[in-house]
């Protein structure tokens, strides 16, 4: 068949000079964003001091990782391709089409979840959206970037960046709607994360592979951020501000402790999934694109650019699939793999009997190959 696989050397190591800079970078802009939106520290709020250092710590950290993960060479490849792809001049409208697509779905309505159950997609979309209600509301507040000013018995104007905006009056709904919004986002963090953990702890998939530090610590930090949040509502709402102050510190340390875990823990695939557009388009593309050929069998099975890409990688993470005919493990096909393995581990010379080819049925259709393609014709 082949020869084995011969690891070799790593073509490259990873690099923590640029990372490092580009985190630094990430934080220095954070930081001026926050000068500048709060009117030179106008409107900050310095009791929101914690938060802002945390954030900002956070966010050179989430670049700092997210630059080490492009150095991976299958990470690499995707994003310099999907790049690529999408500032096409021809196809620019096309692409731009389908990654609005893509958001629509994949990251706004989550239907790739949707496919796995219902369930899941519900405890995925409360966790998320609660979590992103939350964020548009703290960060901002917290920055300086938006405050709120009483205006008489009017009540209260929202400023953006200084700039004013609406009215809210005190007592109406949508105002109410608007100083709750934390609240509200609360609950359906707290939610999801009921359904998550019970899932956790019932699904026997997931019992599997599960770990704590991964699977169960983000939740709980969740929870504890979730739970403190409403606790100081009902302090200040119910019970006339009794350990507030307390409540406060606890909530603070929860959220600090969440934003340090974020740029290394399971949270961070918050981060990456957006990348999930340039895979979409990627494999769109190259299903447009020449198709590669199995050397054995003659089937069209995927886009020859995928298939040099992948050798790229291969090789780039120290692999070596050369075969002695000139061919790489990559060329064929996945049914060719499988039926050239099964004859080396038999021990049987590869054969052309047709026994060891057969007819291939996907979607209640037979694939023909290019040889009888053409005998057809």
């Amino acid at each position: 068949m082949a020869t084995a696989a011969k690891k070799l050397t790593r073509s490259g190591a990873i690099n923590y000079m640029h990372p490092t800079i580009i985190g630094v970078i990430a934080s220095a802009v954070l930081t001026l964003l926050v000068i500048v939106g709060s009117r030179n520290l106008e409107h900050f709020d310095s009791a929101l001091f914690g938060y802002t250092i945390a954030s900002i710590v956070a966010f050179g950290a989430i670049a700092f990782r997210y630059a080490i993960w492009l150095q991976r060479p299958a990470t690499r490849t995707y994003f310099r391709r999907g790049l690529q792809l999408f500032f096409q001049r021809k196809k620019f409208a096309a692409n731009t089409a389908s990654a609005a697509t893509t958001v629509a779905t994949n990251l706004v309505a989550q239907k790739f979840i949707f496919k796995r159950g219902t369930m899941r997609w519900l405890m995925h979309a409360l966790i998320m959206w609660g979590c992103v209600i939350a964020a548009l509301i703290t960060f901002p507040l917290v920055f300086g970037w938006v405050h709120f000013e009483l205006e008489g018995d009017l009540g209260y104007r929202a400023y953006l960046f200084g700039i004013p905006t609406q009215l809210m009056q005190g007592r109406d709904i949508f105002a109410w709607i608007v100083f709750h919004g934390l609240d509200f986002s609360a609950v359906m963090v707290i939610a999801g994360c009921a359904i998550a953990i019970h899932r956790r702890l019932k699904d026997r998939g997931a019992i599997a592979t599960q770990t704590f530090l991964l699977d169960f610590v983000p939740h709980m930090m969740l929870i504890a951020i979730s739970v403190s949040g409403l606790m100081l509502t009902a302090s200040s709402l119910w019970f006339e501000g009794y350990m507030y102050s307390f409540v406060a510190m606890v909530h603070q340390a929860t959220v600090i402790m969440t934003l340090f875990y974020l740029p290394f823990g399971k949270l961070f695939h918050v981060v990456q999934r957006p990348a999930s557009i340039g895979v979409e388009l990627y494999q769109r593309r190259s299903r447009e694109m020449p198709q590669a050929v199995c050397p054995r069998c003659k089937t069209e099975f995927v886009g020859q650019m995928w298939i040099d890409d992948l050798k790229k990688v291969v090789g780039e993470l120290g692999f070596d699939y050369r075969m002695a005919n000139g061919q790489t493990l990559q060329d064929y096909c996945p049914r060719c793999k499988r039926i050239m393995r099964g004859l080396a581990y038999a021990g049987l010379p590869d054969t052309k009997e047709k026994v060891f080819y057969g007819t291939r049925e996907e979607a209640g259709h037979t694939e023909t190959t290019k040889s009888e393609k053409s005998s057809q014709q």
